[in-house]
């Protein structure tokens, strides 16, 4: 009868435990190329998209795209002995009893086992919104977590070189960061991503290890996703979406040249989770695009965000240049972007009926909702009107300006006011905190100057009589 080799057993064993395919018995793990996993439970698998070729560098959320959240975080993780790992490999075989094992260079007794630790400083160091939720802090065990934590194995990459693999120092001997220990050094060492433990099989006195970089998964695992997706699994409540927007101004005092960071003090992007669908900058107006470190350092978008108040700029800032940042918090409403919606009962047929027999869309002042058999539907504005309003504004009061519109908008929000091109922020009346530019009541349109001088501009207003879909 057929039978498997124990070097084959084992090498496929071990290299599917590492996330490797076993290709050849000439191939060592580090060498293997096609990835490979083990099944396991939705509490423990990612549930968001990785990003296919990060950046290394430390504490950087990264994601799989601009419209994706970040996922990985690359970390500086310190390396501490396992006790009850030190032994001498030459006087133990894998039968459990004394003698030589083959599989061993010369070597005396030492530690064979390490544990990944999150640095003392890691919650000041990073942007992750995770920090310090019980599993990513400061000087917490990666394997303590349950899987909570997991650093991400190379089998989601094919870049060359491969940048989810561990990478292992020295101390310099000051307590600092060494010399690398490269993957394929005589030491023979192993990392298990799941629980951050580093096995080495050779003990050599001189290839102490003392520090690891690696990406970890900072994003929602499946169970969450499943969770956020589904609603409520009773079919019977509800739930609300509320809008948080902040605008904040800077005036330019001093040359920024590109590539420099800029601290815009009171900003929080974290709160926006990092991402670029939720935050706008402007310099003088003019609406910027943003994109990955890499684009920016080629000129190929405006601007990086860097952290959690940082900005990078691929051109130079000047005086009197101004800086606007708009940002919508991070909440129920993300969810309403970006979370798929699953429903447990009520809806068949025709998709405009609840399961009373009533319809859950309601046509408004000139909209009328029409649905076909294949449950279609389509929404049509009938006599919609949309307006254009421009004015130079001259002398002003030097409280608030007003303006009456030609015509009453339907509701607040489908009025869009510029000054000079800029997006203006509505308030909802002209006593609102500052930043808030402006305020409507019925067709008229009051100024809140104290946030921007307005003689001499030009207001431009694009607004509809109907609501719109």
């Amino acid at each position: 009868m057929a039978g498997k080799t124990n070097t084959s057993a084992t090498f496929f064993a071990q290299k599917k435990l590492l996330g490797k395919a076993h290709t050849s018995n000439l191939k060592t793990d580090g060498e293997e190329l096609i990835g490979s996993n083990i099944q396991t439970a939705t509490s423990l698998v990612f549930g968001e998209k990785i990003p296919l070729a990060p950046e290394r560098t430390l504490y950087l959320l990264q994601s799989a795209s601009n419209d994706d959240n970040a996922t990985v975080e690359y970390i500086q993780f310190n390396l501490d002995v396992l006790t009850g790992t030190t032994y001498d490999a030459n006087n133990t075989n894998p039968d459990g009893g004394a003698g030589s094992d083959p599989g061993e260079s010369s070597q005396v007794s030492g530690p064979h086992t390490y544990k990944f630790r999150f640095p003392s400083d890691y919650t000041s160091s990073t942007s992750n919104p995770r920090a310090g939720n019980g599993f990513f802090n400061n000087n917490k065990l990666v394997h303590e977590t349950l899987g909570a934590v997991q650093l991400v194995p190379p089998f989601f990459s094919q870049a060359a070189p491969n940048p989810y693999i561990v990478k292992i120092y020295q101390d310099d001997g000051g307590g600092g960061v060494g010399t690398e220990i490269p993957l394929l050094d005589n030491i023979d060492w192993n990392v298990d991503f799941y629980n951050g433990i580093l096995f080495l099989q050779d003990y050599n006195a001189s290839k102490i290890p003392a520090f690891a970089r690696a990406f970890a998964y900072v994003g929602k695992m499946a169970e969450e996703v499943i969770a956020s997706g589904s609603g409520n699994s009773g079919g019977g409540g509800s739930s609300s979406v509320s809008i948080n927007r902040s605008k904040s101004l800077f005036d330019i005092d001093t040359r920024l040249t590109k590539g420099a960071a800029y601290t815009a003090t009171g900003v929080n992007f974290s709160q926006s989770n990092h991402n670029t669908d939720l935050i706008d900058v402007f310099v003088n107006g003019q609406l910027l695009l943003s994109g990955s470190e890499s684009d920016r350092a080629s000129n190929n978008v405006d601007y990086t965000i860097s952290g959690n108040n940082n900005i990078t700029f691929s051109f130079d800032l000047e005086p009197d240049d101004r800086l606007t940042i708009l940002t919508v918090s991070t909440g129920s409403e993300t969810s309403v972007y970006n979370d798929a919606v699953t429903f447990n009962a009520g809806l068949s047929g025709s998709l405009t009926r609840l399961a009373d027999g009533s319809s859950y869309l309601v046509a408004g002042n000139g909209i009328t909702i029409t649905t076909a058999s294949n449950g279609s539907i389509e929404i049509a504005s009938g006599d919609s009107a949309n307006y254009v309003f421009n004015e130079y504004v001259g002398q002003g009061d030097g409280t608030n300006t007003l303006f009456t519109l030609d015509n009453t908008p339907t509701a607040n929000r489908n009025v869009s006011i510029y000054v000079n091109g800029l997006l203006q922020m509505p308030a909802t009346s002209i006593t609102s905190a500052p930043f808030q530019d402006y305020s409507v009541t019925g067709s008229t349109i009051y100024f809140v100057t104290s946030s921007l001088p307005l003689e001499g501009s030009i207001v431009m207003a694009n607004y509809t009589t109907n609501d719109s879909v």
